[in-house]
């Protein structure tokens, strides 16, 4: 890596390297640890989380039922000025790849509408075209197929050579967001719209179900957190 670079990165950006290392590390490893070797799924759980919901069901079953092969509960939306080079890399990814790529795969969820799913396919989309949006991964149900998919490692072998984990601040969870819009279907990611789940400050999934405590911004307890509330279908 060009030091001098990644330093400039980081004064003007912000983030340490070892939270961008971090950021590598899921984007492209964590399911290659000898302690996960021989498991088929990964559920990913943070630290200092919350689940404000119990959770009467085994979520692992829940996807094996519906045939799903990744499942998330927050839809969030990364900011452009970390990431200034990602949606193009990405871009020029598919385009060099388009031959490789399904043509059901659920581009639309990071690309917006058929225009931007187009450019994108041209290795002509920029942050203009990119929705932002990313399923959390803070927590995130996955089997290893998805990461072992041989379109996400070519593509996370692509966004490694360009450098741009270090060279600016490119999250595991858009990473994860543009890997598997190109190589799965929809109903093959599930949104679980009935888990209340909370990593540190930020803002909530908050069903409004019997079983969930959430808590409301400014109640009576003094606490400050935000929650946005999902309707169950």
């Amino acid at each position: 890596m060009d030091e001098e670079r990644v330093k400039s990165s980081i004064s003007t950006i912000g983030f340490s390297s070892s939270y961008r290392a971090m950021c590598r590390f899921y984007s492209g490893f964590f399911w290659k640890h000898p302690a996960l070797a021989s498991f088929e799924w990964l559920w990913r759980l943070d630290s200092d989380i919350h689940f404000h919901c119990d959770l009467p069901y085994d979520p692992i079953e829940r996807l094996i039922e519906n045939k799903s092969l990744y499942g998330f509960v927050q839809v969030t939306y990364d900011p452009v000025w970390v990431q200034p080079g990602l949606a193009s890399n990405v871009s020029k990814f598919l385009y060099e790849n388009r031959h490789i790529i399904p043509p059901d795969a659920n581009q639309r969820f990071v690309w917006k509408g058929d225009e931007g799913v187009a450019k994108a396919m041209a290795g002509a989309a920029t942050n203009d075209d990119w929705t932002s949006a990313c399923m959390y991964d803070n927590f995130e149900i996955s089997h290893r197929s998805v990461w072992e998919n041989p379109i996400y490692t070519k593509f996370f072998a692509y966004l490694e050579k360009a450098g741009g984990f270090f060279y600016e601040r490119w999250g595991d969870a858009p990473v994860h967001s543009y890997g598997l819009a190109m190589s799965l279907r929809k109903d093959q990611a599930l949104q679980f719209t009935d888990i209340g789940y909370q990593h540190q400050g930020w803002p909530y999934a908050c069903p409004q179900l019997d079983r969930c405590a959430c808590v409301r911004e400014g109640n009576s307890h003094g606490r400050s957190s935000f929650c946005f509330f999902l309707k169950n279908h």
